[in-house]
């Protein structure tokens, strides 16, 4: 299962670079062929990277929510880990 994991996680963070890398081609492909004036065309850049930089900050805070709850159901797992050893460390005492 925690191959499984890794291997979301790797493909979470391929998913999230090629999006990246597609967006970036496509801005760039956008300003050559854009039939703006050079002051407009500036505009256009600011607006779409002030655009770029939210898109950026929500998918920064998806991935930290990501990490967060992957943690946090880890760390559960390990105390009902624990919790079950110790239950069954007790058992074998008391039968003893």
């Amino acid at each position: 299962m925690s191959d499984n994991q890794n291997t979301h996680s790797s493909s979470l963070g391929g998913y999230l670079a090629v999006f990246g890398i597609g967006a970036l081609v496509g801005a760039v492909t956008a300003l050559l062929l854009a039939p703006h004036s050079g002051k407009e065309t500036r505009q256009l850049i600011a607006a779409r990277g002030l655009k770029l930089k939210d898109d950026a900050q929500k998918t920064f805070e998806q991935a930290k929510g990501f990490i967060d709850s992957t943690k946090t159901r880890i760390t559960d797992a390990v105390e009902a880990g624990k919790e079950a050893v110790n239950e069954e460390l007790a058992k074998r005492q008391k039968t003893t």
